[in-house]
């Protein structure tokens, strides 16, 4: 395995289908495994604790966290990749794609009227087999819902790549907490009122367009944040382009 030692153990998890709850090997034998020293090994530990992926009993071993899922454009571009890097494994499922009136705030970005309809997409992301993020993407005028396709899946930046000036593009995200609507309540099996971590998202494209514009429901709850991060030409080609030394840091 290559990468650090803290990528060198996501790895492991990863290739061995490890969940919350599942006990990872002794730390003289993992640390064989992955080609690392015992200091390396705890350091790396230290540092997945720190995030919440991974949990100590003492006298008994080092656990598999169910960690929180954070705010799924931060450190990666990108929902699927959040919750594989969370420890969990990814499916998403389409629930529909239609055109309604965008929220005030997202048609004034558009520059558009309120009431025009938009092309909205409605997308369900599951960790481990339960829903865990609800999105709405709102596409501009310049991006046609074919573009979102079997070739693009879940890959919303691959397909907007073809509409979008790359080089200087960025993406920007606001959150806040909201308690969950019926709708949302169903779709992400909460009850109606609990509290989730919710987002809206901004592709900026580099000739200062906006060509998407998503609202995202998460479980569960974090703080409120505000981040902005550049976006690589190599994060519009999908995911299939990207190896681990691709992927941002």
């Amino acid at each position: 395995m290559s990468g650090t030692a803290t990528e060198r153990v996501l790895q492991y998890i990863r290739q061995q289908k490890l969940v919350a709850g599942d006990r990872l090997p002794a730390e003289i034998d993992i640390s064989r495994i992955l080609g690392l020293s015992r200091n390396s090994l705890r350091e790396a530990y230290a540092d997945l604790m720190a995030k919440g992926l991974l949990k100590n009993k003492h006298g008994v071993g080092t656990f598999i966290a169910n960690p929180p899922i954070l705010n799924a454009l931060t450190g990666s571009a990108g929902f699927w990749n959040l919750i594989e890097k969370a420890g969990m494994k990814a499916s998403f499922r389409e629930i529909r794609r239609d055109q309604v009136a965008a929220p005030k705030e997202i048609a004034v970005i558009f520059g558009q009227a309120e009431e025009r309809p938009t092309h909205r997409l409605r997308w369900l992301f599951l960790a481990n087999g339960q829903p865990c993020i609800l999105v709405d993407h709102y596409l501009a005028r310049s991006v046609p819902p074919s573009a979102f396709n079997e070739s693009t899946e879940h890959d919303a930046l691959a397909a907007i790549a073809p509409y979008t000036v790359i080089d200087g593009a960025s993406l920007s995200t606001r959150t806040s907490a909201i308690n969950a609507t019926a709708d949302v309540a169903e779709l992400l099996e909460v009850s109606e009122g609990d509290a989730l971590l919710w987002s809206t998202a901004l592709v900026h494209s580099g000739d200062g367009s906006v060509p998407l514009a998503s609202r995202s429901w998460m479980v569960p709850h974090l703080l409120a944040s505000h981040q902005v991060m550049a976006l690589a030409p190599i994060q519009f080609q999908g995911s299939s382009a990207l190896s681990p030394e691709d992927e941002p840091k």
